[in-house]
Formats: structure tokens, sequence, C-alpha cells
């Protein structure tokens, strides 16, 4: 009995053997991210004053590229004597990516010698160190030459804009901040052959439904309205639409979704749409890309190729940034053209100019490396697809801004 007792003793005082580990789940890639609104979890506000224009942020003390922590979500668009303008949003929290900084700002920036070198003019901010954000923007030069700066304002909820009359200039006049419209309208717009500017804006309409609405204009701009839209469900994420007009005078409407490049078409100019159809394009949960070019053709610039098999790549993958042609308004595709074959490149957008050259923006390691690039390319390198045109982008290949240096 004493031995029992003694026993029992022993074990009650022995010390605890520590449980096993829990397996800790992989942190996810932060530039690999794909699905998130980045409004989500932003406090609730009805604000819309309008924003901060900070000129030259890099010499500024709160908006200086040296304290970004995150930058990327680029666009691009060139004047017509050959400037070029590029935006971008960026955070400066540490450990937060992108689309969760609880504190992000739009930066302009602008090269008047074909991107060799650059100049941050412009920083937008909706209240400074405050909750609000300024984020998607989109340059975009009008066909009267004017142009134009489109961000989302989380205060509200809109999309707003600022213009500028004089695009040939490093420090042009800017315009007071105006709302445009609820939702985020971060692609370039179709002009139609009737001369409307028809933009496709995503607007998330309750818990469960989103809404893509074509927004137009056909005056120059003063005034948008919208004309019809399409309800899609959130579980989706359609966000990030683009339309072309069809030689045939349809809408084709290309939208990133969870499930790849879905597609709706109108045949009536945008009052009604189609059903959303899911992976009209394979392609990861990320920015494309799609416009017309002079010759007629559509240009597509992707993730990977035509054929990728997602579930074996994995969905998230933003890697292997690809061009391809279509001579059939999208019915067939050339076999593309690698512009970058990195892992963690994402967000295209490019503008053609008068002389046919093809300006692309993207990021690359939003998180890490926070690189803002561009480079050039012509038609006739995404039909050729060889070594020569790859070559040559990779060659005329740019850094536009390295987010926490100075640089």
């Amino acid at each position: 009995m004493k031995h029992t007792l003694a026993l029992l003793t022993a074990l009650l005082l022995a010390p605890l053997a520590p449980l096993p580990a829990a397996d800790k789940p992989a942190k996810p890639n932060p530039d690999q991210i794909v699905g998130i609104d980045p409004s989500d979890g932003d406090p609730a506000s009805a604000r819309s004053d309008p924003p901060m224009l900070i000129p030259d942020p890099n010499g500024t003390a709160d908006y200086a590229r040296a304290k970004r922590t995150c930058t990327g979500v680029p666009s691009i668009a060139v004047s017509r004597g050959g400037r070029i303008w590029a935006a971008w949003y960026s955070g400066k929290t540490p450990g937060a990516i992108i689309e969760r900084c609880p504190h992000s700002y739009t930066v302009v920036s602008t090269s008047g010698d074909g991107g060799k070198t650059w100049k941050e003019v412009l920083a937008i901010d909706p209240d400074g160190a405050g909750p609000l954000k300024a984020y998607d923007p989109q340059p975009w030069v009008d066909p009267d030459g004017k142009l134009w700066v489109f961000w989302h304002h989380t205060g509200g909820s809109q999309a707003w804009a600022i213009t500028a009359d004089d695009a040939e200039k490093e420090n042009p006049t800017w315009s007071q901040p105006r709302p445009i419209t609820s939702g985020i309208m971060m692609n370039k717009p179709a002009i139609l052959s009737n001369g409307d500017w028809l933009f496709a804006v995503n607007q998330r309409k309750t818990g469960t439904i989103s809404l893509v609405k074509a927004l137009v204009s056909n005056d120059q701009g003063r005034t948008f309205t919208e004309k019809g839209n399409l309800e899609i469900s959130y579980d989706l994420k359609p966000c990030e639409p683009m339309i072309v007009e069809r030689k045939d005078g349809s809408l084709w409407m290309l939208t990133r979704s969870q499930q790849g490049i879905s597609e709706s078409i109108s045949t009536d100019g945008g009052t009604t749409w189609g059903e959303l159809k899911a992976q009209a394009i394979k392609h990861t949960a990320s920015r494309f890309f799609i416009s017309r070019l002079q010759s007629g053709h559509l240009l597509l610039i992707k993730h990977m190729g035509l054929d990728v098999d997602l579930e074996a790549v994995g969905r998230s993958q933003r890697r292997e940034l690809m061009a391809f042609i279509s001579k059939d308004d999208g019915k067939t595709w050339s076999k593309g053209l690698m512009l970058d074959d990195r892992n963690g490149v994402s967000y295209p957008d490019a503008q053609q100019t008068a002389d046919g050259t093809i300006y692309l923006i993207w990021d690359f390691a939003r998180s890490k490396e926070q690189e803002i690039l561009m480079t050039t390319f012509r038609e006739e390198d995404v039909l050729a697809a060889n070594e020569d045109a790859i070559a040559r982008v990779k060659a005329n290949r740019r850094l536009v801004s390295k987010g926490g240096t100075t640089e």
C-alpha cells in the first residue's frame, strides 16, 4: 500500500509532459493573396470630403518613398506628346499587406524621357493618418488630350477624379477633386463608335450582391450616367471589369472572378447584360488587361498561358505575365509573348500610342521589393513571340518606383 501511495504521489507531482506542438499553418505569401476587397474591414463612413492633394510627396516627411512598406496596383497613361503618367497606391504600416494597410494613399508620378527617370508629383490622401484610404488609381488621357486621374475613396465608397488640361507639363494645374460615382472605376474606358465613354464600375451592393455598372459620359466627362448594371453574387468576387466594343456592335465585358476571367455580353449598348459566364478565359484571380489596338485586333495581358491548369498551379498564383493577340474579336488568340516570367508579378495596365508602341506597367513583390515597372513593345512582337521579342521587352524594362528606398 505504501508503495502504491508513493507511486501515485510521484505521478501527481511529476511535471506534465509538453503537448506536441500543433502544426503552424504556412504563412501566405503577401504577394499572392487574392480575393481581398481592400475596403473590407474599413470603418463604415459616409464621409466624402475632398481629399488632400500633396505636391512632391517624396520631398515630405509623411509621404516619402523610404517610409513605404507596401507598394502596388499601378496604372499608366501616355500623353499625345509622349509624357508618361503612372499612378499606384502605397502604405506605411509594417507587416500589413497593401490591401489591408490601414493607411494608404495614391501616388502620381511622371516621366518626360520615355521612362528613364521619374518624378513623383502628387500624393492623394483622404485624411492624413486617419482611417480612410485612396487606392486603385487610374490615370487616363481622354480623346481631347485632357489628363484624368481616378481613384477609389473609402469615405462614402466613391470613385473620385482630378483633371489637368496640360498633360505635357511635369507639374500641371490640377482641378478640384470631384466624386464621380459609387464604386471602383480603376480601368480605362472603352471609347464607343458613337463617341461615348463607357466605364465598367464594380460596386459592392450588399453583403451578398455586387454590381457591375456601365457608366457612360457623352459630354466629354462633364456628367456621368449609369446606363445599366449586372447583379452578381459577391461569392464570385467580381471586380476590376473591362469592356470592349466588338465589331458587331455588342459590348463584351470581362471581369476578374474567383473562377478566372468571366464574361457578360450586352447587345443594346450597355443597358442590359447577359448572365455572367464563369471562366471565359482561364486565369488566376487577379487583374488582367484587354484593349483594342490600332490594327483592329485585341490585346490581352494575363498570367500564364491560355491552357494553364489552375488546379495544378494554384488559383492564387501571380506569375508569368504574357501578352496575346486576337484577330477575330476574342474567339482565338496568338501563342503569347512572355513579358515577365517571375513569381510575384501582377496588375498589368497598358496603352498603345499613335506610333504603335504599347506601354505596359505592372508591380513586383508588393510587400518586399515594392517595385513598379514598365516596358514597351509592339503588336508585331506579340505575334512573333520569339526570343528576340522577349529580349526587347526585357531590355526596354524601366524601374518606375521602389518603395522603402530613396531611389
